[in-house]
């Protein structure tokens, strides 16, 4: 009887050995499979899901029963490189297993995700490829066959699988009849279906090849929050009340608000919530505690654990939700896992090869990338491109969403353009997964409302959402912290105008001010002239820059510092560009924002006066024009905030007060998306590849899934690596190690990676400092796509303060970089 093996793994001679059993792997994969597996999913298959499942677990590894993989595993004898592989020996097998048994359609879906196993989705029509005239895989499959016949009543042993012999046969031309069927029917099912299947199959494969264990997730309090933070009973208010109630009693109002939804008979019924309400309310320990006693009801009533998935859109808001929700879920109670990353060179370097079969996995990296925790923070890259995706490496996550609970915040920093096909997938995975979404934001985009006129109402489905705060107006209406001041009858022309015109005539040395742009050239520049005023005048308030043009881990330095100027009665001064916007917990007297979209700006009014110190009602944000808006939105965006902002002002005496902001985001947003005025074609499109299986096409006008991104990724940027002090030197040498296979990723992973991300920008490739870079790659490229500034160099190529050099940028030609 023969010994076949799924892995193997050297000794400290060299020399191979065989580490896992085949059949030891593969019935693991399978188990592992259908211990993920969530029963209440509404996937509609013509054979029990489960198992479907069960049957892709046990064929996905069939191609290693052949002589020429375990030669190649094992390094054992003679094995032919194309002969060795072995995903595609199984896809064939399954598919004729239910052509057999009259289930083309599962014979498709069989083959495909056994295929794609080791890497990442591609348009299904690719399987008409397989059936051709002349193929090379009939070949190939031939050939592997016969080295399996002699050993095949051993293995149909094994598997269980007693007329195995009659599938081991190649498909060919049955499969271009199922694909051009499937082709006819197009359904957005099938993507969350072959999604949800392939993210089961491909973490079960990765979780046993790293022999990690998978997380039983635990039965948190529905009181944890209340352990916080004093426990709130709901009182109600007549809406003309709620302006007189202080800070305290109209967050305890709020979040005792939301908590009274659950009382609803039908809220397990509830799919789709929203959370609106304006900033500094403490929406973030509000939702968590909305989410918790969610948890708890869903335990008793449909006896599952929801995992909990939180999404932000920028790292540094992220960091600051890790520490609350910790403080909330200490270890003793449950796992609360952070998975993002900043600039993240492995990662970007990972995109170039998709072929994941031949990677090393440790279980440290799996349990990162599989999600195993009851709480998992996330960005929205990590997050909307594993819903609407087609890379392996993103989709081993897919599964989690279903029956979890799944909160967005900041959903306002999510583009215009993206928000029907967002709210379309979000929409389809509350309803086909048994997922609970819930989007919070204090600006109320209108991304369910946009996904149902573009989509969801097309295909005949019908969209209710619950807002959890009914009476989000009249808290709005309640605010008089911050009032809008909108100075844009003519455009500033430079920094020097800015002091001259507006900062001093405005500011004064007793006020603390938040200064934001939207370019980070002119930010440096009015950075560089707000010092120099303050210095010539003998002020002594400090003065800060903040923006992705400086490393992460300086970033989070300047905010801290800031804090705590702030706290101790500190008058400091921030100079930013639109990172600041969203989530950050920052106080100011004062401030000023250059012409953006109005919910930036609405967000930027969040950092003013965000503890409603009555002394200081109504503190301005006064609104400038640099004629930068065009250079990072689009002109339609600019056009709409500046007649927003105009109309609203010139009906209240040139100010536009906090009780108004809700009006004016609604006026602004229905003119946006109004049907004409923004095209959503891109939006539609990637549906239909959704619906179509077009996962990736070289033919990019086609729309693929793949041509989704988060952040838009055009080419004109480089990462660059700066090599600022010490613990960026032993980040440097350690990368270096890791490239030349001298340091594990483990190790690399444990001791440097926070590290070396950290002190990664991004920046575009015009800068004439990008040019003197790359142009002597010996010295300044640390990886391919990845430069360096050594260490030695700072001072020619970074500033400690302001970051990248950019003195030689025409603010003209300026494009700000968001990640």
């Amino acid at each position: 009887m023969t010994t076949f093996y799924s892995h193997s793994k050297q000794h400290a001679d060299g020399t191979v050995f065989g580490s896992k059993r085949l059949i030891d792997h593969t019935m693991a994969v399978t188990d592992k499979a259908l211990q993920s597996f969530h029963k209440n999913v509404a996937l509609q298959t013509s054979l029990p899901l489960a198992d479907i499942l069960r049957l892709v677990g046990m064929y996905h590894d069939l191609g290693k029963y052949t002589t020429h993989f375990q030669n190649y595993l094992l390094q054992s004898g003679n094995f032919d490189q194309e002969l060795k592989q072995h995903a595609k020996f199984g896809g064939f097998a399954l598919y004729q297993k239910y052509h057999s048994l009259g289930y083309d359609r599962l014979a498709l879906w069989g083959a495909y995700l056994i295929i794609h196993h080791h890497k990442s989705l591609t348009n299904i029509n690719d399987l008409k490829g397989f059936a051709v005239e002349h193929c090379n895989d009939k070949d190939i499959f031939d050939k592997q066959a016969k080295t399996i016949y002699p050993a095949l009543e051993q293995i149909t042993a094994e598997l269980g699988e007693s007329d195995l012999a009659s599938y081991i046969n190649y498909p060919d031309k049955k499969l271009i009849k199922t694909v051009r069927d499937l082709e006819r029917n197009p359904d957005i099912q099938n993507y969350f279906l072959i999604n949800y299947l392939f993210s089961l199959l491909i973490e079960s494969d990765k979780i046993d090849a790293s022999e990690t264990t998978l997380y039983t997730r635990r039965p948190l309090s529905a009181n944890l929050v209340d352990q916080r933070i004093p426990p709130v009973l709901f009182q109600s208010y007549a809406p003309d009340r709620l302006a007189k109630l202080d800070q305290k009693t109209l967050r305890d109002y709020v979040r005792g608000a939301v908590m009274q939804q659950l009382n609803r008979e039908n809220i397990l019924q509830k799919r789709l919530f929203t959370l609106t309400a304006p900033t500094g309310i403490g929406k973030t320990l509000t939702v968590l505690d909305f989410a918790l006693r969610l948890k708890s009801k869903i335990r008793e009533q449909e006896h599952y654990e929801a995992q909990i998935i939180y999404a932000l859109p920028f790292i540094n808001i992220i960091e600051q939700a890790i520490v609350e929700y910790k403080r909330v879920i200490p270890a003793s109670e449950g796992l609360v896992l952070a998975h993002y990353q900043f600039a993240d060179a492995l990662e970007q370097l990972s995109k170039k090869n998709d072929d994941e079969e031949n990677q090393g996995w440790n279980q440290k990296t799996m349990l990162l990338d599989t999600w195993q925790s009851d709480v998992v923070i996330t960005t929205f890259v990590q997050f909307l491109q594993t819903l609407i995706g087609h890379r392996n490496k993103l989709l081993k996550k897919f599964h989690h969403l279903a029956g979890a609970i799944i909160i967005l915040d900041e959903v306002q920093t999510i583009r215009l353009e993206q928000l029907p096909l967002i709210g379309a997938a979000l929409f389809y995975a509350a309803k086909l997964l048994n997922a609970r979404i819930i989007l919070m934001t204090a600006t109320k985009p209108k991304t369910f409302e946009l996904a149902n006129r573009e989509i969801i109402a097309k295909e005949g489905d019908k969209l209710e959402v619950l807002e959890l705060l009914a009476e989000y107006e009249a808290v709005f209406g309640a605010f008089q912290r911050t009032k809008i001041v909108p100075l844009i009858s003519s455009p500033v022309a430079d920094a020097t105008t800015f002091i001259k015109d507006y900062f001093e005539p405005y500011w004064s040395d007793n006020k603390s001010c938040l200064i934001v742009c939207n370019l980070v050239k002119r930010s440096v520049d009015v950075f560089t002239a707000v010092q120099e005023y303050v210095g010539d005048r003998g002020h002594r308030n400090r003065v800060y820059y903040l923006s992705t043009n400086i490393v992460p881990a300086h970033r989070l330095y300047v905010i801290e510092r800031v804090k705590l100027d702030l706290k101790y009665g500190f008058k400091p001064i921030l100079v930013a560009t639109q990172c600041v916007e969203a989530g950050v917990d920052l106080d100011f007297d004062m401030g000023f924002r250059d012409v953006g979209p109005i919910d930036s700006i609405v967000q930027v009014a969040g950092r003013i006066n965000r503890e409603n110190a009555k002394e200081r009602r109504h503190s301005p944000l006064y609104i400038v024009d640099f004629d930068d808006c065009e250079k990072i939105y689009d002109r339609t965006t600019a056009t709409q905030s500046r007649q927003a902002l105009t109309k609203n002002a010139d009906e209240n005496n040139g100010e536009i007060p906090e009780e108004r902001y809700l009006s004016l985001i609604s006026a602004y947003y229905d003119n946006l998306s109004a049907d004409g005025v923004k095209s959503f074609k891109t939006a539609r499109e990637i549906f239909k590849s959704m619906k179509h299986l077009n996962y990736d096409n070289e033919d990019k006008e086609t729309y693929p899934v793949s041509s989704f991104q988060v952040i838009e990724h055009k080419g004109f940027a480089v990462s660059v690596f700066v090599e600022l002090d010490d613990e960026a030197t032993a980040a440097k040498d350690g990368f270096r190690m890791l490239l030349q296979k001298k340091m594990g990723k483990e190790k690399f992973d444990t001791q440097h990676k926070l590290a070396f991300n950290q002190r990664i920008i991004t920046v575009p490739k015009y800068l004439s400092k990008v040019k003197e870079l790359q142009a002597d790659p010996k010295r300044n490229e640390l990886a391919e796509g990845l430069y360096i500034i050594n260490r030695d160099e700072l001072e020619t190529y970074y500033d400690q303060l302001t970051g990248f050099d950019r003195s030689k940028e025409s603010s003209s030609a300026a494009i700000t970089v968001f990640f």
